[in-house]
């Protein structure tokens, strides 16, 4: 998993991904994302006003569904 969440940050240069970056990599789209938060599978950090989560978060996401 570890090489997951490097190829991911080398992807977007950053260790916060929005919502259209987050839901890009998990391959859902955007409506089912914040479903996929609200009944708490992704947790997000609000920053801002925005929602965004953490590479940890997306690569944890990632891995359970397989």
């Amino acid at each position: 998993m570890e090489q997951l969440k490097i190829e991911i940050q080398n992807r977007h240069k950053k260790l916060l991904l929005n919502k259209k970056e987050a839901s890009q990599e998990i391959g859902v789209s955007i409506s089912t994302l914040d479903r996929l938060r609200k009944e708490g599978y992704l947790r997000e950090k609000r920053i801002g006003g925005g929602i965004f989560f953490t590479l940890d978060e997306i690569v944890n996401f990632i891995g359970g569904s397989n």
